[in-house]
């Protein structure tokens, strides 16, 4: 217990209102920055075979994105094990469209990484902002519709309704998805 405490300590800046991370995810005991074995620089290592100290702007917003991933897919996990035990009725949203955005600074604030990811970035010499840049739009789909839904899914994830958005494939229109 004393090395999760260690590791929390090391994962998550500590505010006068912000949460321990770790313990509230149940994550870890997995560093996101600052070490060799930390998920940022795990990422440019195995996945890119590169330095992070050579690494040019789209790695590192791909290991920055992949370790967010990382952080969300435990999360995830517990979520879908909380399903499993309460088997709750489910939502599932079928819409032609989704007009989500750029996911990695939504996600980034949703698991209240943000304080975090600013810090880490801060520490790596890393453009945020510019980080963020990186991320190309998704548009999927052709407007208010495709935004609606989008909505629709942020308003049923903030109220903590269990529920699923899916999509169509489909060749007309602005965007090929």
């Amino acid at each position: 217990m004393q090395e999760l405490k260690e590791v929390t300590s090391a994962v998550s800046p500590r505010s006068e209102a912000g949460p321990d991370l770790l313990t509230q995810y149940g994550c870890g005991p997995i560093r996101f920055s600052g070490h060799n074995d930390a998920l940022y620089e795990r990422h440019l290592l195995f996945d890119d075979i590169i330095a992070p100290a050579a690494a040019g702007a789209r790695e590192r917003f791909e290991a920055v994105a992949r370790s967010v991933r990382d952080v969300l897919s435990q999360r995830w996990v517990l979520t879908e094990s909380t399903y499993a035990r309460e088997n709750p009725k489910r939502i599932y949203y079928l819409s032609m469209e989704f007009l989500i955005g750029r996911s990695l600074s939504n996600n980034v604030m949703n698991l209240l990484l943000d304080l975090f990811a600013k810090q880490v970035a801060d520490q790596k010499n890393l453009d945020w902002l510019g980080l963020l840049e990186q991320e190309p739009d998704a548009g999927l789909g052709n407007g208010g519709l495709g935004r609606l839904a989008a909505c629709f899914i942020d308003s049923m994830a903030t109220m903590q309704l269990p529920a699923m958005g899916y999509g169509l494939r489909y060749e007309y229109g602005m965007f090929k998805q």
